[in-house]
Formats: C-alpha cells, sequence, structure tokens
C-alpha cells in the first residue's frame, strides 16, 4: 500500500468502540461470506462455548441479498443457540434456542438499535469468558497497528471496569452512553438514529429501495435538547451519532440552542449541501469514517442517484470549510487508517480525499483537537 508512514508518533482514532473491537475477534467473521449456504458453515466451525455466533455480517455480500431470519436460523442450527450480528451493529438476529437461553423474544429473531447492545450484554454475560484478557488482547492488536491513543464512543459501567489496569497498553479516553460516568468521560455520546444498511437511518425522503420508510429518529426535538443542555451544565461536551440528513437537521437545531465548544457530529454519511454549509458556519467539526465508502455501491439503492451527490462526501465537507477529525468506527470496519486512506484515495470528486490527507487527519488532526 501507498504512503505507509504516519510519522514519528502513532495515530489517534478518534471513534471507535474498544471492547467490541477485542470481543468479536472471538466470534465468527461473516463479512466474506458469498451467500446463506457459507453463512451457516462459518457459523458452524467456529463455536464459542456452544453457541453459533458471528458478527460482521452484511447481506449486501450474499448473493441471496437477505438477512436471515428466526426462522431460518432455527432450520440451520436447531436446538444450538445461533446469533449474527450485523457490521453496522444496529441490527442482530436470534434463533428460538438463543432466546430461550437470554431470555429476549422477537417473533421474527431480529433485534435493532438500542436491543442488539441489551441482546450483547446479556450474551457475553451467559459466556465463560475471559473479558479482561480479550480486552487486553484487543489493545495490544491496536497498538501492533500504530495506534497510540484511541477514544471510546460507547462506554459503560460495565465495560469501564474492564480497563482498570490496563492503562499501560495505550491511552484510552472515552465519551459515555452513561451519566454516572460523566465526570471523567470526554463527553457524552447520543445516538439520533440508526444506519442505513438496516434502514434506520433518519432521512427526510423515503428510502428509494423501501417507499414509506423514513427511518427512524431516537428523540423528540425537547428531549433532545434537554439531553445535551444538561451535559453542557457540566461543561461536557456532546458527541452525536447522526446518519441520515434528519438526523443532522434535529443536531442543527438542538446546537443553535446550546453549545460547548468541543460538540461533535459523527458520521453523517448523507446531509444536505446547505446542512454542510450550516456545519462549517458554526464550525461544528465532524468525525467522519472515510473507510465507510465501502458503503458506497449499495447505498445509491437506499438513497437514489441524486442524494449520492452529497453522500459519502468527505471531500466536500473539507472543501466547505468544515473541520474534520476521523475515526474507524472499529468493530463496524476494519481499524487500521491505512485501509480508510487507500479506500477513499481511489474515489473522485466530492468523495475523494488524497491518503497521506487522511493519514493527516488520524495523526494529526485528531491530536490537534484534544491536545490543542
Amino acid at each position: 500500500m501507498e504512503g505507509q508512514s504516519m510519522g514519528s508518533r502513532g495515530y489517534v482514532d478518534a471513534h471507535i468502540h474498544v471492547w467490541e473491537f477485542a470481543l468479536f475477534h472471538h466470534f465468527a467473521d461473516l463479512e466474506k461470506c458469498a451467500n446463506l449456504e457459507e453463512l451457516v458453515g462459518t457459523l458452524k466451525a467456529k463455536p464459542v462455548e456452544g453457541w453459533a455466533i458471528g458478527v460482521r455480517f452484511n447481506q449486501e455480500g450474499l448473493a441471496e441479498k437477505t438477512i436471515p431470519d428466526r426462522a431460518f436460523l432455527d432450520k440451520a442450527f436447531g436446538p444450538q443457540p445461533a446469533i449474527i450480528v450485523r457490521t453496522c451493529l444496529h441490527l442482530a438476529v436470534a434463533n428460538t434456542a438463543a432466546m430461550d437461553r437470554l431470555g429476549v423474544f422477537s417473533r421474527d429473531g431480529v433485534f435493532r438499535e438500542a436491543a442488539v447492545a441489551s441482546l450483547l450484554r446479556k450474551l457475553v454475560d451467559g459466556l465463560n469468558l475471559d473479558r479482561r484478557r480479550i480486552l487486553a488482547e484487543g489493545l495490544r492488536e491496536l497498538k501492533n497497528m500504530g495506534a497510540e491513543w484511541v477514544i471510546d464512543m460507547g462506554m459503560d459501567r460495565q465495560k469501564r471496569s474492564l480497563f482498570d489496569g490496563l492503562e499501560g497498553e495505550m491511552r484510552v479516553d472515552f465519551y459515555t452512553v452513561d451519566p454516572v460516568l460523566l465526570d471523567e468521560a470526554l463527553g457524552l455520546k447520543i445516538f439520533l438514529d440508526g444506519g442505513l444498511g438496516a434502514r434506520t437511518a433518519a432521512l427526510t425522503r423515503e428510502y428509494t429501495d423501501d417507499p414509506g420508510n423514513y427511518g427512524v429518529l431516537n428523540f423528540t426535538d425537547r428531549a433532545l435538547l434537554s439531553l445535551v443542555e444538561r451535559a453542557h451544565q457540566r461543561n461536557k461536551p456532546v458527541a452525536v451519532h447522526a446518519i441520515g440528513d434528519r438526523a443532522v437537521d434535529q443536531f442543527l437545531w438542538v446546537v443553535r440552542q446550546t453549545r460547548h465548544p468541543l460538540d461533535r457530529l459523527e458520521h453523517v454519511q448523507y446531509a444536505r449541501e446547505e446542512q454542510l454549509e450550516a456545519l462549517a458556519e458554526l464550525e461544528i467539526p465532524v468525525c467522519i469514517q472515510p473507510i465507510f465508502s465501502r458503503e458506497m455501491s449499495w447505498a445509491r439503492s437506499r438513497l437514489g442517484p441524486n442524494r449520492m451527490n452529497t453522500a459519502y462526501a468527505w471531500g466536500l465537507m473539507r472543501d466547505k470549510g468544515i473541520r474534520l477529525l476521523a475515526g474507524s468506527d472499529a468493530p463496524v470496519e476494519h481499524a487500521d487508517p491505512r485501509e480508510a486512506a487507500a479506500t477513499v484515495a481511489c474515489l473522485e470528486g466530492r468523495h475523494h480525499l488524497d491518503f497521506e490527507e487522511v493519514l493527516e487527519l488520524f495523526a494529526r488532526a485528531n491530536r490537534e483537537f484534544y491536545d490543542g
């Protein structure tokens, strides 16, 4: 790969889920499965404590282009508990045996958004795993990849206790979803919507491939404003997940009411051009995941060709004057910044960033945002 160097200092990943990155190495990786038969075979080849557990699933890579449901997993695995987790972490599917073991229920076995995090917590609680060893191995892997500092974007009390005593592995800071941890966190993480893959990202116009579906907003405007104001009153910024343009609209409305100088917007896979201009005018930093440009081949079917003009438009964001930060969102995608850089260097026009430009975001821009 060209341009391997990131300078004498390591890189900073400004958006990663450290525990999940470490944990997912212990489950079957479904990323390269070409069809449902391969998916079942991959799951059966790597059981964990008798469970069939697969991660990084993406139906867009399957010949069938379908999400297996409860009935499919029941037929394939019978009494063996089975769970698959979509790569975006916004959707998971469980069979009857898994739901019975975990004490959860969904008629079709499909779980979305916050229910996915709850499902994973119950799953890990039920498995005999050495969590601290798993986490230490994950931190060492990130360090070997060149990471010097990582910022976790979903810390809660259960995960926080695992990091005690591991500080020597790497500098780890975090945003939290738990107000109890807010005093020691960089800020509060808030999820406004879901993801394009699960068709839960909030859009102002319906999904091109799912008429009538506009995605989901997780808060009313007033509820979100109250949440952000409470964080600001404690002198803490917010890092706000917004993938669709309706979520970006809601974020812009809130930050015009209340601001902290370190408030961040996360992801922004699709925004209208006037929204990007507003973000630049308001001087709101946006933490992008350049490697998400790999989604463009199937995102076109979600958004249609016209909206793709300002989707995954990292170069356009830069040209509009938006301050860019960069993260991997691992394990949603691969953690190595060089993969992200290679992905967008191949693109043209509004979607393009130079290879070295992406590495500079990870090596310099992220660090300067917090260290000055």
